[in-house]
């Protein structure tokens, strides 16, 4: 009997249903990302889940094919009642930082309508590292990690992924980047790597592995990825446009974090600049570390492509 030739891989896809909280930040590219394959035939919905106030963003992605469910974030029974009529396999949270107490509600209403994998929401450093990060991360993180707990008691599995610092949002004023006005403020020595990933490529990422991978490579998961980790310095050849850097002492950070409680912003964000130039900035030591392999032809965005993109 003649060798067997397969040309594409036999793939178990459990994920044809889904559902996503929070539609601003990541949550739209993710959206967009899922209905490019619903408009393909590989994605039967994708439902947003809202308290009902319309905008520009659910319009245009309503207008791209998704069904808008109106809930109730304090009747439980509502999101569960959207899930269950729609179906739902999967169920992709992307509420901001205020918003993180709903994930409780959300857990519970997702394992009573049989979803079968959640995605916390993450997308930035990685959760479950805990104190060896320092005391800002396992406050910044304590949120995720009960979640967690929660999700493993009611047997729900979840899939984390973390992809560092949003690199077409993260170069703004609030992180020393005025670039319109060519002035940058840098705590240190700011040449320390960090990881950073475009947010359409994390969209472009999670609706691949969540569409192709069987569930054993889904379920209780944890994905580092990262797009780039290169520095910064690469803008002004790219663009001719010159940046006035100025270089403050990490001091200064330091006696922030001393004056202010850490559960602060002030404080996390003064975390963030003493960690990333001691090199803390990356999600992982080693690229083998990273789930990157797991798309092998992902193209993710260099991050001084990103740069430019965001102030061309």
């Amino acid at each position: 009997m003649p060798p067997v030739h397969v040309t594409q891989p036999l793939v178990i896809t459990i994920t044809k249903n889904f559902a996503i909280s929070g539609v601003h930040r990541i949550g739209e590219f993710v959206a967009e990302e899922l209905l490019k394959l619903k408009a393909e035939g590989r994605v039967s919905s994708v439902v947003l889940l809202t308290r009902g106030r319309s905008d520009g963003t659910l319009d245009k992605l309503a207008s791209l094919g998704a069904t808008i469910a109106t809930v109730d974030w304090s009747a439980p029974a509502t999101v569960t009642a959207a899930l269950t009529s729609n179906h739902v396999d999967v169920v992709i949270s992307c509420l901001p930082a205020p918003a993180l107490h709903l994930h409780m509600a959300l857990a519970d209403a997702a394992k009573e309508a049989g979803v079968k994998l959640f995605l916390p929401s993450e997308w930035g450093t990685v959760s479950s590292a805990g104190k060896e990060r320092g005391e800002g991360h396992e406050w910044f993180t304590s949120n995720q990690q009960k979640l967690h707990q929660k999700l493993r008691d009611i047997g729900l599995p979840y899939l984390l992924v973390f992809n560092g610092c949003w690199s077409d949002f993260i170069f703004n004023t609030m992180f020393g980047w005025d670039v319109p006005n060519g002035k940058v403020d840098i705590w240190g020595a700011g040449n320390g790597p960090i990881s950073y990933t475009h947010r359409r490529d994390v969209g472009r990422f999670v609706a691949h592995v969540l569409t192709t991978l069987p569930p054993e490579q889904l379920y209780w998961k944890e994905l580092p990825i990262e797009g780039d980790r290169k520095i910064w310095q690469g803008y002004e050849a790219k663009t001719g446009r010159k940046l006035q850097v100025t270089y403050h002492p990490l001091s200064e950070q330091e006696a922030v974090m001393r004056d202010n409680p850490n559960t602060s912003i002030p404080y996390i964000l003064a975390w963030g600049y003493v960690s990333w130039d001691k090199g803390d900035g990356v999600l992982v030591k080693s690229d083998e570390e990273l789930a990157n392999k797991l798309w092998p032809e992902w193209n993710p965005t260099p991050a001084v492509d990103a740069l430019v993109e965001t102030y061309s």
